[in-house]
């Protein structure tokens, strides 16, 4: 995250906001945060890691991942996840409701949020039961499984290797998710 823009904003006041660009933002505690622009290899990762759990989902309508999906936190906190995978019905609401998977891509200059306190608040959200972390900068992947009443995390994967997500029901290959990204 990089420049703080605004403070005391509500989630509510913050979803109906806009400043006239095409800038991304955050709210963190009730801060306004830009986010730097993603790079080539962040773009590809994340039209490819959305192109592969869209493809799961296929069978599961109204199931569907939601690229740069709103993750309403609090009344205080809303998050841009790279991708979200909900079935809920599709509302037109500006954040993704029930997410049962959240996809961050990691940057150098989110790696620390991303890893640190968005994955510690999204694994508060009853709905979400599988988090993805996939490095933008060197192959390495890192889930995140919800198993009853904790959360198991998978060592990092590296190279060609795949995993299997118990959300999707299905095995997802490194190589798909960094096809053409220079990875």
């Amino acid at each position: 995250m990089a420049e703080t823009v605004r403070q005391a904003m509500t989630a509510d006041e913050f979803v109906h906001w806009d400043d006239g660009t095409d800038a991304r933002y955050e709210l963190v505690d009730g801060t306004v945060v830009a986010m730097a622009p993603a790079t080539d290899a962040h773009g590809t990762i994340v039209m490819n890691t959305g192109a592969e759990i869209g493809e799961r989902l296929r069978p599961r309508a109204p199931c569907r991942a939601v690229v740069e999906a709103g993750i309403r936190l609090d009344g205080s906190n809303h998050y841009r996840a790279d991708l979200a995978a909900t079935c809920a019905e599709p509302s037109g609401s500006r954040y993704v409701e029930e997410p049962f998977l959240i996809v961050e891509v990691l940057s150098e200059s989110t790696w620390r949020d991303d890893i640190g306190p968005k994955v510690s608040r999204y694994v508060e959200l009853a709905s979400v039961h599988e988090i993805w972390l996939i490095d933008s900068r060197e192959r390495w992947v890192q889930v995140w499984r919800r198993s009853q009443d904790c959360w198991i995390v998978t060592l990092p994967l590296r190279g060609t290797n795949s995993f299997t997500s118990d959300a999707l029901g299905a095995t997802i290959e490194l190589d798909a998710i960094y096809r053409n990204s220079g990875l």
